[in-house]
């Protein structure tokens, strides 16, 4: 069937189609719709850059493009950038020129001349690299080669770096190691605190020791004079300062322990023990446990629920659960002279220790926990603690001289497996002392650690024995 416009079209009309004009074809018509005479050409022939007519496309359905008179353009001259192929031309594989020969050119060239003090070369086959002229311009005489240009042989980057390194260690002072980067602030996480190295102790201020140790001698004495209350006050002060003491540093070191009620279960679990019993550990384990919870539930203290309740329980386990059987000793009518007895015993255990380690220790007995700590110095503890045990310890009631004896041997070795793991907590956090409260002697824990291993001891040897 024939389309209805082809039926109006006379014959010989040609098909209305979209002819799309070269730059050339649409200044002259714009010229002459003006008025005024096409501009000259200025090339020799016909314009061969622009096809006289473009490709007409027609307005019908299935009409193919015809393309224009010009599709075989003349190549143009010598410097002119070819003209562009219509884009329903099948590609040439025609590069357009870069550089040309012309007089422009050369001034490009002595433009090029007067910045670098030479002309550029262009190398266009591989065989130019190899020209025997090639001159290194890559940078000046007076500049420094550096990186690849660098004249001298390659850098053994890995002994740099442990040169570096070692000349860091030589300059940091003994006992403060320079800070390394954490996994949590590495990860953008807050800054956490890093275990330090302690430095090995100074020599003791023996004079400030001694009077320091006269006083607190004084002050005890006195306790047990008074009586088994007195006495449970004193101790009940004593672990209330070292839980103050152990939550502090905890504390200082990035952790957030419940300071207030691990602090005052400490201090009261002496006084309880004492007049309630064994009944008193589990309602204060329980309410520390219930309390340390809330705290943070209620968010009283900033940080992590996990780690405060952790290092708050651990804090009143420690000090206020050991110490606490300070109180349960004096649940007994002697009990001020079973607290007497292991006083003695501990204190001999310290003096005989330090002395002999002093003077004759040689062997490290825990180097990786506390360096100061010898063999010799352990053994002539040990045997200090024996001796006061079964010889003075036995004339104070109710122990006897046989349990005395089985007390300077127990607590030989209560006393020093308390302070050994006191040091490990002290070289966990990188601190020297709990405390400087006591002169000469640290804090109150520093004090009284091997002295919270050696309570239950002594409590437990008392209920076997049956004395009390």
């Amino acid at each position: 069937m024939t389309d209805r416009d082809d039926q109006e079209r006379p014959p010989g009309t040609p098909a209305e189609g979209v002819r799309i004009l070269g730059a050339e074809e649409a200044r002259a018509a714009a010229q002459q719709q003006q008025g005024q005479a096409p501009a000259p050409d200025d090339s020799d022939g016909p314009s061969d850059r622009f096809p006289d007519e473009g490709p007409t496309w027609s307005a019908e359905p299935g009409d193919e493009p015809r393309a224009g008179a010009a599709d075989s353009a003349a190549e143009p001259p010598s410097g002119e950038v070819p003209p562009l192929p219509h884009w329903t031309e099948p590609p040439t594989g025609a590069v357009p020129a870069i550089f040309a020969d012309d007089e422009r050119d050369g001034d490009d060239l002595e433009v090029w001349a007067s910045i670098t003090g030479s002309q550029p070369r262009f190398r266009a086959e591989g065989s130019d690299w190899a020209n025997p002229d090639f001159v290194d311009n890559l940078k000046g005489d007076d500049e420094e080669r550096l990186g690849a240009l660098a004249e001298e042989g390659p850098v053994d980057e890995e002994a740099e770096f442990a040169e570096a390194f070692a000349a860091r260690r030589r300059r940091t002072p003994r006992g403060r190691p320079a800070r390394t980067l954490t996994t949590a602030t590495a990860a953008g996480g807050p800054e956490e605190p890093e275990p330090e190295t302690p430095a090995e102790s100074p020599t003791r201020d023996l004079p400030t020791a001694l009077a320091t140790a006269a006083a607190i001698v004084v002050v005890a004495l006195l306790c047990f004079h008074w009586g088994r209350t007195w006495t449970a006050v004193f101790a009940a002060l004593i672990v209330g300062l070292a839980s103050l003491e152990f939550a502090n540093t905890l504390r200082l070191r990035g952790f957030r322990p419940a300071t207030l009620p691990a602090f005052l279960a400490c201090l009261t679990l002496p006084l309880a023990a004492k007049h309630y019993g064994v009944g008193a550990y589990p309602v204060f384990f329980a309410l520390v446990a219930v309390f340390s919870m809330l705290w943070f539930l209620w968010n009283v203290t900033p940080g992590r629920p996990l780690l405060g309740v952790a290092t708050t329980v651990l804090t009143f386990a420690y000090i206020g659960g050991l110490g606490g059987y300070a109180g349960l000793l004096l649940t007994k009518h002697n009990g001020v002279g079973l607290v007497i007895g292991v006083a003695l015993c501990v204190v001999a255990y310290d003096v005989g220790g330090y002395f002999v380690g002093s003077w004759f220790g040689r062997t490290p007995i825990a180097p990786h926990i506390s360096p100061n700590k010898t063999r010799e110095g352990t053994m002539g503890g040990m045997i200090a603690s024996l001796v006061v045990g079964a010889l003075l310890v036995g004339l104070i009631g109710p122990w006897t001289h046989k349990s005395g004896l089985a007390l300077g041997a127990l607590v030989a070795v209560g006393a020093f497996l308390g302070d050994l793991c006191e040091s490990m907590i002290k070289r966990d956090l990188g601190v020297k002392d709990f405390g400087s409260i006591l002169p000469g002697h640290g804090g109150a824990l520093d004090r009284f650690d091997g002295m919270l291993f050696c309570l239950p001891i002594a409590y437990y040897l008392a209920l076997h024995l049956k004395i009390g």
